[in-house]
């Protein structure tokens, strides 16, 4: 017969073991729902950094574009300024050469003939006419000449050394202005010379290029 302090010992063993049991279970769940928490964690954490990544790359992409474009575009107006450059000292050269060219008698029967035909599709019968003072007299007398043989008075007005040689004319009331001036030819060709320069500047820039490929 089993004594009560042994079933008293035997109870709390059952109720112990029971006990130790249902701890352990909960242990475990505890446990599985740490390592799931832990791996959710994880996963989160590693989806957050490959986006974080992601970002950083596409954002230093982005960086080197603009850097790559702003220095494209650097280049591209550094040179122009070059080209620019290149162009007024063309012009400058053309200008000096316009100038000696107004010491020629080739320049005297030229700007003779441009009078003369201007004069003849102009109906006023009094225009101003600006000159240089220090045009070549032969010049001025030929103007003269041709203007009083059309009965045309001319109101003689200063051109000045900016513009170079050549004249202008303009009527009474200013309503017209003929900018016959080789300032004027020079500015009209600055166009196109410019154009012709960077065209001219951009092959033998790809000739180099293609060269050292």
């Amino acid at each position: 017969m089993i004594l009560l302090e042994n079933k008293i010992a035997i109870f709390n063993k059952i109720v112990f073991l029971k006990e130790k049991e249902e701890c352990e279970k909960r242990l475990q769940a505890e446990e599985e729902k740490a390592k799931k928490i832990l791996r959710e964690k994880e996963e989160s954490l590693k989806k957050d950094s490959e986006a974080f990544v992601n970002r950083r790359v596409e954002l230093a992409k982005r960086r080197g574009y603009e850097l790559v474009a702003r220095a494209n575009e650097e280049k591209r107006v550094l040179g122009l300024r070059e080209d620019e450059k290149l162009l007024t000292k063309l012009l400058e050269t053309l200008t000096k050469k316009l100038v000696e060219f107004t010491k020629t008698d080739e320049y005297v029967n030229l700007e003779t003939e441009y009078f003369k035909e201007i004069i003849d599709e102009i109906e006023d019968k009094e225009i101003y006419l600006y000159i240089k003072n220090e045009e070549s007299p032969a010049l001025v007398e030929n103007i003269k000449n041709i203007a009083e043989k059309k009965g045309v008075k001319l109101n003689i007005g200063e051109l000045y050394e900016y513009h170079i040689g050549g004249f202008i004319l303009s009527d009474m009331n200013r309503t017209f202005n003929i900018d016959m001036s080789l300032r004027n030819k020079v500015e009209d060709m600055r166009y196109k010379i410019g154009s012709m320069l960077h065209e001219k500047l951009k092959e033998t820039g790809d000739i180099i290029a293609n060269s050292k490929n």
